[in-house]
């Protein structure tokens, strides 16, 4: 049994079925299946139990998948670090991204790809819950997202902090001449919110702020993707409270944004990476970059 059979294991435990994990590999599914039977062979345990449809992890398959992550990981870290003694920049950088965060970082990434054209940039979204799943299967180098994060794995670079501000359709924004919404006038629409898929973040930040004033705010619709909420509200379906990373101007004179009158918390909007996991070159030095703009505290490296 060798890394690579490691990794064909890892790959059937995560597709769930060994003809989707046959498809993942590009291979064909008996020598995968064989490949299965002869790591069982050689251990002695059942690692999958199958009969007809049925298919389950044993006890012993978790364990073995979750110490082949790890023995995985390791060596793609090593293979990394000895491939980069040279000092070159180059290789693929892998960042995930909220899509409330992206535009906060659009002008560093240009500049990034300016000083090192042999990096190959691949950008992956999600909500917060999400981007940690990616960190911590490490499906990505670097996460921008919005804090906080639930465990204090990683290094943090906090970006500039970001005001809410409230996004209502324009003929309904222009009942507010003022250019700004009271907490108790939001109230009376109906309101969409982001909420992450688990854990705590914008959408209870707003509703808390809202009970504060003793105001019960009529939420219609809640969901992870703020782009998706601005989509919604451009066609009059609600209004929304976001934080004011410049999102919604592809829907130009159909929505608009608004001041709010109460003081709402800033959000942070953070760049995190595991303490324990290797940074390429790339992703070393697109942190420095970070590290010398605009932002307001640096984790040790």
């Amino acid at each position: 049994m060798d890394m690579k059979h490691l990794h064909y294991f890892c790959v059937i435990v995560e597709e769930g079925q060994i003809t989707k994990a046959a498809r993942t590999l590009n291979m064909a599914q008996p020598p995968l299946s064989q490949q299965l039977k002869n790591m069982e062979d050689e251990l002695g345990v059942k690692l999958i139990y199958r009969e007809g449809k049925k298919w389950e992890v044993t006890e012993a398959g978790y364990a073995l998948y979750t110490r082949a992550k790890r023995l995985l990981a390791e060596m793609e870290d090593t293979c990394r670090e000895i491939g980069e003694f040279e000092n070159n920049v180059t290789g693929t950088l892998s960042i995930g991204t909220s899509s409330a965060c992206m535009s906060l970082i659009t002008e560093q990434l240009s500049r990034f790809h300016q000083d090192y054209p042999e990096v190959y940039v691949k950008i992956g979204h999600g909500d917060t819950h999400h981007l940690e799943e990616l960190l911590h299967q490490n499906k990505v180098d670097l996460a921008l997202l919005l804090l906080p994060v639930d465990d204090n794995s990683y290094h943090t670079i906090e970006l500039e902090g970001v005001s809410f501000v409230a996004v209502l359709p324009c003929e309904w924004a222009d009942r507010h001449s003022s250019g700004e919404i009271t907490l108790q006038e939001a109230a009376s629409y109906d309101l969409l919110l982001a909420r992450r898929t688990e854990g705590h973040g914008l959408y209870e930040t707003v509703i808390r702020k809202f009970q504060e004033h003793h105001l019960t705010p009529r939420v219609v619709l809640d969901c992870p993707e703020i782009s998706t909420i601005l989509a919604l509200v451009s066609t009059g379906m609600g209004i929304t409270i976001i934080p004011d990373t410049g999102l919604g101007q592809e829907y130009g004179d159909r929505i608009r944004t608004l001041s709010i009158k109460e003081p709402f918390p800033v959000t942070q909007p953070a760049v995190v990476w595991r303490k324990d996991r290797y940074l390429s070159n790339a992703a070393r030095k697109l942190v420095e970059q970070l590290q010398a703009g605009d932002t307001k505290k640096t984790a040790p490296e």
